[in-house]
């Protein structure tokens, strides 16, 4: 799995990152709510408990919930091995960040 990450906020520890999942909750920072109306269901933190719950997200958010259940086996705050690479043009394209030295890492 490819994933870019964005953000360096204060709620999360040292070389952690966030996945911004679907049902997943808004975080610190709640972007969402402002933008598919408030709130979204689950808790601020970790978001919905189920996958029944899913289907009360905005349609355009359920497909990616569903896959957090289904592909992602609702894992929280799981153990992993990463490397850091050039981040590939389709998740920048999408983001509009590049970091000053992505040029230095290794293409995925």
């Amino acid at each position: 799995m490819v994933v870019q990450s964005t953000n360096t906020g204060s709620d999360i520890s040292n070389n952690q990152f966030d996945l911004m999942i679907p049902g997943g909750g808004v975080g610190l920072f709640d972007g969402c709510s402002r933008e598919f109306g408030s709130p979204l269901p689950g808790a601020q933190y970790g978001g919905v408990s189920s996958r029944d719950q899913c289907g009360q997200m905005p349609a355009k958010l359920q497909a990616g919930c569903y896959w957090r259940f289904d592909w992602f086996a609702n894992a929280d705050n799981p153990t992993f091995n990463f490397e850091q690479v050039k981040c590939p043009a389709e998740l920048t394209a999408i983001s509009g960040c590049v970091r000053q030295d992505d040029a230095s890492f290794p293409s995925a």
